[in-house]
C-alpha cells in the first residue's frame, strides 16, 4: 500500500512541476493583469479576439459541411476505393497544418501562385481570414470524418429498414433515422475542429501576418507580445492566453454533452453489422466527385510543394528548363539542416521515451488506484488539450528565472531551464504525455492479470512478474505510442518556435523561418522531407497495430 502511494508521488512531482503549476501560474497572472485593466486589454486586442472566433467558426463550418457527406459516402455506401479514399482524407491530420498552408500558398498566392498564373489573373488570394479558415478546416477534416465513421458503425440498420417498410425512400430513410443519430458525433468532431483552429499558430502567422491589412489572431498576438518582451507585453500575453485557455474546458464540456446525447444503445448488448447502401446509377458519379475533391484538396497542395522545391525560384516560369535539384542538395546537405535534424531527432527520441515511460507508469497507477484512476488519467491527458501557444508561454514565464532549493543551508539544487533545449523537451513531453498513457491503458486493459499472478505463484517478485509476463504483451502498444510521440515532436512547430533558444534551432523552427522570411523553395524541400517522415511513420504504425491483436 505504501509503495503505491510513493509511486504516485514520484509520478505526480514532474507532472505538477512542468505542466500543472506553470499553466495555473499563467492563469493567475492573466487574471491578475486583467483585474488591473481588463477593459483596456479587450479594447486593444478585440480585433484578434474577433478574428480568432470568426476563423474558428469558419473552419468548423467548412470541415462539417465537407466531412459529413464524405463520412456517409465512405462508411455507409458501396463507393469503390473506399479504403484508399479513407487514407487520403485522413492524411491532413498526420501532416502539420503549416505544410498544408505552404501548399495552398504555392497554389493561390496572389501573384506567384500556380493557379493564378495558369488562369492568367489574380483569381485566388489565400491571405486573410477566409484563407486561414479554409486551410484550418481542411486540416481538421479527419476529426469530423472519423467521428462520423464511428457513429455510423454503431447505428442499427434495422431502423432504416423499418422506415423503408413504412414507405420511405432510401434517402428519406437515411435522413429520418440515421442522420439524427449521427449528427451529435459529427458536431462533437466539429467542436474539436473549432478548438484546433482557435489554438493554431503556424497557419495564421503564414497567411495572416502578411495579409493586407494583417489578420491577427490570439496566438499570433501572443507570439508578437512575447517577442517584444516588454513589461507591458508579457502581462497582456498572459491575459490573451487565459482567454485561449478558457476555450478548452468549454469545448471539452460541449463535446462531452454532445457525446452523451448521441450515444447509441445497442439492443440486448449485441453489436450491429452495418449494411452497405447501394448507390446504383449514382456510383460512378459519386466516385468521380469524391476523387475530384480528394485530388484537389489533398493531392494538389502536396504536388505544389514538390513543384516549388524543384523550381529555381518560387514564381519562375513553369517550364522543364526551370526545374532543378539544386535546392534539394543545398538544403539536405547544409550544415544548418544537419544540425537541426540531429537536435530534432534527439529531442523527439528523448521525448518519445519519456512519454512512453511516464505514460506506462500512469496506466499502471490508474489500474492500481481503481477509484482514483480517472483522476490519474485526467492529470496525464489534460495538457494535450491545452493550446501549444499557452503551454509554451506558461513554461517561458515559469522558468524565466532559475529555481533554487536550499536544504539545511548547505545543499542547493538549481533548476535552470531558460534558454536551453531542455525547456523544449519539457514542453514536448507535457504536451504529448496523453499518447503514452492512453495507448498503455488500452493495452493494459487487454492483458489478463492472471498471467502476472501465475508468475508470482512461480516465485517471481512483482517487478520480475511484470517484466517477464506483462511487459512483452504491451510492447506493440508501446511502440505505437513512441512512434506517435516521435512524429508529433519531430514535426512540432508551435512549441518549438516559442521555446527554441538562440543557436539551437530544430527542423520545425527552420521550416518556419525559411518559409516566413527567407527561401520558400528551400522550405518546400524541408516540407517534402516532413511528408516522407510522416508517411514512413504511418507505415510503422500500421505494422505495429497489426501486431496488437496477437497479444490479446
Amino acid at each position: 500500500m505504501r509503495g503505491r502511494w510513493i509511486a504516485l508521488a514520484l509520478w505526480l512531482v514532474p507532472l505538477l512541476l512542468f505542466a500543472v503549476i506553470p499553466v495555473v501560474a499563467l492563469l493567475v497572472r492573466g487574471v491578475g493583469a486583467a483585474t488591473g485593466g481588463l477593459g483596456s486589454v479587450l479594447a486593444a486586442e478585440s480585433g484578434a479576439l474577433v478574428n480568432t472566433l470568426g476563423i474558428s467558426l469558419g473552419a468548423t463550418a467548412w470541415a462539417l459541411c465537407l466531412g459529413a457527406p464524405l463520412a456517409f459516402l465512405l462508411f455507409r455506401t458501396d463507393l469503390p476505393l473506399r479504403g484508399a479514399f479513407t487514407v487520403l482524407f485522413t492524411l491532413p491530420s498526420a501532416i502539420p497544418a503549416f505544410i498544408w498552408g505552404m501548399g495552398w500558398l504555392s497554389l493561390a498566392s496572389p501573384r506567384a501562385g500556380y493557379l493564378n498564373r495558369m488562369l492568367g489573373a489574380d483569381v485566388f488570394d489565400l491571405y486573410g481570414a477566409a484563407g486561414i479558415a479554409f486551410v484550418e478546416g481542411l486540416s481538421g477534416l479527419p476529426l469530423v470524418l472519423l467521428a462520423g465513421a464511428a457513429a455510423l458503425r454503431r447505428v442499427d440498420p434495422a431502423l432504416e429498414e423499418a422506415a423503408r417498410v413504412c414507405g420511405a425512400s432510401p434517402l428519406r430513410a437515411v435522413l429520418n433515422t440515421t442522420a439524427p443519430l449521427v449528427m451529435p458525433a459529427l458536431l462533437s468532431g466539429a467542436v474539436m475542429v473549432f478548438l484546433m483552429a482557435a489554438s493554431s499558430f503556424g497557419v495564421p502567422y503564414l497567411l495572416g501576418v502578411s495579409a493586407s491589412p494583417p489578420t491577427r489572431v490570439l496566438t499570433t498576438r501572443i507570439y508578437e507580445l512575447v517577442l517584444l518582451g516588454s513589461e507591458e507585453g508579457l502581462p497582456r500575453a498572459s491575459v490573451l492566453a487565459s482567454f485561449l485557455l478558457l476555450l478548452t474546458p468549454l469545448a471539452l464540456g460541449l463535446t462531452w454533452v454532445l457525446g452523451r446525447s448521441g450515444r447509441v444503445r445497442l439492443s440486448a448488448g449485441k453489436g450491429v453489422s452495418p449494411r452497405v447502401l447501394a448507390l446504383g446509377t449514382w456510383r460512378t458519379a459519386a466516385l468521380a466527385g469524391v476523387g475530384l475533391v480528394g485530388g484537389v484538396l489533398v493531392v494538389l497542395p502536396l504536388a505544389a510543394i514538390l513543384l516549388t522545391s524543384l523550381q529555381r525560384s518560387f514564381g519562375a516560369a513553369l517550364t522543364w528548363d526551370a526545374l532543378t535539384l539544386s535546392h534539394w542538395s543545398g538544403v539536405l546537405w547544409d550544415a544548418r539542416t544537419l544540425r537541426a535534424t540531429g537536435r530534432s531527432v534527439l529531442l523527439a527520441a528523448g521525448a518519445g521515451l519519456l512519454v512512453v515511460g511516464l505514460g506506462l507508469a500512469g496506466a499502471l497507477l490508474r489500474r492500481a488506484f481503481r477509484r482514483g484512476g480517472a483522476a490519474v488519467e485526467a492529470m496525464a491527458v489534460w495538457p494535450f488539450a491545452v493550446p501549444g501557444t499557452v503551454l509554451a508561454l506558461a513554461l517561458l514565464v515559469a522558468f524565466s528565472r532559475d529555481w533554487r532549493l536550499v536544504v539545511l543551508d548547505r545543499v542547493a539544487f538549481v533548476l535552470a531551464l531558460a534558454h536551453t533545449p531542455w525547456l523544449m523537451l519539457v514542453g514536448y513531453v507535457g504536451k504529448y504525455l496523453a499518447l503514452g498513457e492512453r495507448n498503455s491503458s488500452e493495452a493494459l486493459a487487454q492483458v489478463d492479470p492472471s498471467l502476472a499472478e501465475a508468475a508470482r505463484v512461480g516465485g517471481a517478485g512483482p517487478v520480475r512478474a511484470f517484466v517477464d509476463a506483462t511487459l512483452p504483451l504491451l510492447r506493440p502498444a508501446l511502440v505505437v505510442a513512441f512512434v506517435l510521440a516521435f512524429l508529433a515532436c519531430a514535426t512540432e512547430i508551435t512549441l518549438s518556435v516559442l521555446l527554441v533558444p538562440a543557436g539551437s534551432e530544430v527542423l520545425g523552427t527552420l521550416l518556419f523561418e525559411l518559409q516566413s522570411y527567407a527561401d520558400p523553395a528551400a522550405a518546400a524541400v524541408l516540407a517534402c522531407a516532413f511528408v516522407v517522415l510522416v508517411v514512413a511513420g504511418q507505415a510503422v504504425l500500421a505494422w505495429a497495430r497489426r501486431r496488437v491483436p496477437e497479444v490479446r
